[in-house]
């Protein structure tokens, strides 16, 4: 796996083993975590973004003043990856008013975009190995 840098890695593994506290962890954890540990403002943040015990997600963390244009970013893909959010807030939700912020082009345009790519590579294990060559592709 690549990793940002040490903090992110034991932000990572220390967030998986307090999960585990709870539960066994699974793709959903993996990736969350990880994408959460890509920025110092939402590893700073992560309990106002994710309560571990109840295994919820703080949508309002996403309009918080402590958020950053990368940190947002960061957040979202993280909400996306955990259960395919794509809301800014709980009116949105109500509402049903999907965000355009949730956009591919709008997340991986930043410096993120190749830790990104691990995280769903975490995500979505099963789609993201190298294919065998099938002969209808052919």
């Amino acid at each position: 796996m690549n990793f940002i840098d040490k903090k992110h890695r034991e932000f990572y593994e220390n967030s998986l083993k307090q999960i585990e506290d709870f539960r066994k962890t699974n793709v959903y954890d993996r990736s969350f975590m990880y994408t959460l540990g890509i920025s110092q403002v939402t590893r700073r943040h992560v309990n106002e973004i994710f309560d571990i015990a109840r295994d919820e997600i703080n949508i309002d963390s996403l309009n918080k003043n402590w958020q950053t244009g990368k940190s947002k970013k960061v957040t979202e893909l993280a909400f996306n990856l955990w259960n395919d959010f794509k809301y800014e807030s709980s009116e949105d939700v109500e509402k049903n008013k999907i965000s355009s912020d949730y956009n591919v082009s709008n997340i991986f345009s930043c410096s993120y975009a190749p830790y990104f790519y691990e995280a769903i590579k975490l995500r979505f294990p099963e789609y993201t190995k190298t294919p065998e060559t099938d002969e209808e592709d052919m």
